[in-house]
């Protein structure tokens, strides 16, 4: 092969192991998590030595690999939008809402289920039945929230449009996978986000806790052409941010040399 790109970068000790160049790219744990454990630093900090360039799919990993600068890429996860979503009619008012998010402490979980009891007074709740706390959460907020088995990509799109109103994660202060997702599906998206990371600023709402998060929900129950103008500026900005052909535009000029590709 011409071109070796491993994913995740534990898998790097086989671009090591090859003894010849190759790209890694970092997907989230593999850094903030494994970079604390001692068992994978020295090999994490190892791979980022030896690869020729490190791509990362959120802006927050940057911070990660601080001496490593000029290596880095910043390769946004690709987003179809028509492939998720042919279609998307905004919603007309906000009766049902998403929890959109792995249940899984990294993700700011135990922000978001304390407003569950509030938010299920006004609107229907459905979070996915995922995560290493799903069982707990089933029993501590099973009276207030449905919760949904998980469904194939490939219906993502059509899941996520049974919903008015998607919560992201509330820990990261990134647009992960499934917030951009949501927001190709034309459904408003209600996340911890930091601004400062992002150039071209994304259309949704910024909350941090469970005050925030009710008073955002009640703010687009009272605001319908709010949440109908989320739902348009979401899937442009996914298409301009997160496109398949500016993904293959960054991989290309990485892989060789077809100009530069300079990283937030």
């Amino acid at each position: 092969y011409d071109v070796v790109h491993i994913h995740w970068l534990p898998n790097g000790v086989v671009g090591l192991l090859l003894g010849r160049p190759f790209f890694a790219q970092a997907h989230g744990s593999d850094l903030h998590v494994n970079l604390a454990n001692p068992a994978y630093r020295a090999l994490t900090r190892r791979v980022l030595r030896k690869a020729t360039n490190v791509f990362y799919v959120t802006p927050n990993l940057r911070a990660y690999m601080n001496g490593y600068e000029a290596k880095l890429r910043y390769l946004p996860n690709p987003v179809d939008v028509d492939a998720i979503a042919p279609s998307a009619n905004p919603p007309e008012r906000l009766s049902k809402v998403l929890i959109f998010t792995r249940l899984d402490p990294v993700k700011g979980v135990d922000r978001i289920f304390p407003a569950a009891e509030r938010l299920s007074r006004s609107v229907e709740l459905t979070a996915p039945d995922w995560g290493p706390l799903a069982s707990q959460y089933r029993q501590l907020y099973g009276h207030h929230v449905r919760f949904a088995a998980p469904v194939p990509h490939a219906e993502i799109g059509k899941f996520v449009q049974q919903f008015d109103v998607v919560i992201g994660q509330m820990k990261q202060g990134i647009l992960s996978l499934s917030e951009i997702e949501a927001m190709a599906a034309g459904r408003p998206v209600i996340t911890a986000v930091n601004w400062d990371l992002y150039d071209d600023k994304p259309p949704v709402i910024g909350a941090s806790g469970p005050d925030e998060i009710v008073a955002a929900v009640e703010g687009l129950k009272a605001d319908p052409a709010r949440l109908a103008a989320l739902s348009e500026e979401g899937r442009e900005w996914v298409r301009r941010n997160h496109s398949p052909r500016r993904h293959l535009e960054i991989l290309e000029a990485a892989y060789f040399g077809a100009g530069t590709s300079t990283a937030r």
